[in-house]
């Protein structure tokens, strides 16, 4: 067959596919629009083939594929993203400041790190029994499975055919959503998660690592503040001490003027009082002297 006769043969399969389908795609993309935007959950790709006649699965993928890059052309904040095995209209991932800010209040489930050691276990081991996750953490694990069921993270998904025929734990659809992944076949590799945790490994050293720098450069200022507070202290009581002499020696030499000056007073009295001796000697000999003649 010629290359034109394939192509002739190919419009007349589209035309007829045209003819068996109840919309145009242009309007199928708003229909499959519409129906995200009001879907609570992932829409799976087989029921969206469901509600539009004439539509396969690879029909619905080229009209989601038609949605994220008209989202993309135009800047909207939104995307189909494909998640636990479905559709789901999903804000950017880079506007997620604004919308934690708007949303002040987070109805996210959070878990405990039991919860979460409890449901990696599920999650890499399902279908496991409650004996298998108790022996791999050592810890009874019935609350913390009970919580993670609550939560809708984990679901009894059978019995076990050994003794006693335990229940068997896997996960949800909703564990599928919480993390964002398309299925199980998603999660981590051994390999990868030997990777994952030898990274998180060096970053808690290099933290741990930046944290001793830090106290050691805050313990070296404060050794160094210490030695200027002593210096200007040694500084402050030796000028006290030259003080303290300068003081002395003016003291000193105050009391040394004073003494001389007093010991000076008292030599001139003690003479002016010689002289009156000697005087009043003097008169009584000559009185003497007269009474003979």
């Amino acid at each position: 067959m010629s290359n034109a006769e394939e192509a002739i043969s190919d419009a007349r399969a589209n035309a007829a596919d045209d003819t068996s389908r109840d919309v145009d795609p242009s309007k199928a993309r708003a229909i499959v629009e519409a129906i995200l935007m009001s879907a609570p959950e992932p829409v799976t790709p087989g029921r969206l083939v469901h509600m539009l006649s004439g539509y396969n699965g690879r029909d619905i993928r080229e009209l989601i594929d038609a949605l994220n890059a008209q989202y993309e052309d135009a800047g909207h904040g939104i995307v189909v993203v494909e998640i636990a095995g479905g559709f789901q209209l999903a804000s950017r991932q880079e506007y997620s400041p604004w919308l934690r800010k708007y949303h002040k209040t987070s109805n996210q489930v959070r878990l405990s790190q039991a919860g979460l050691e409890a449901l990696a276990i599920v999650a890499f081991k399902q279908p496991v029994t409650r004996v298998e996750i108790d022996q791999i953490r050592g810890v009874n694990s019935g609350g913390v499975l009970h919580t993670l069921m609550e939560v809708n993270m984990v679901r009894i998904v059978g019995r076990s055919a050994g003794i006693g025929k335990p229940m068997l734990f896997g996960t949800t659809r909703e564990f599928l959503v919480h993390f964002g992944l398309k299925g199980l076949s998603d999660l981590p590799k051994p390999k990868e998660l030997e990777e994952l945790l030898a990274e998180g490994q060096h970053k808690a050293e290099a933290r741990q690592l930046a944290l001793e720098l830090d106290e050691l450069q805050k313990q070296a200022s404060d050794a160094e503040g210490g030695e200027e507070t002593a210096e200007a202290a040694a500084t402050a009581s030796a000028e006290t001490h030259v003080d303290g002499a300068e003081d002395g020696e003016d003291d000193d030499k105050n009391w040394g003027e004073e003494d001389g000056a007093g010991e000076e007073e008292n030599s001139a009295v003690e003479d002016a009082e010689d002289g009156n001796d000697e005087g009043a000697s003097t008169d009584d000999s000559a009185a003497a002297e007269g009474g003979h003649s």
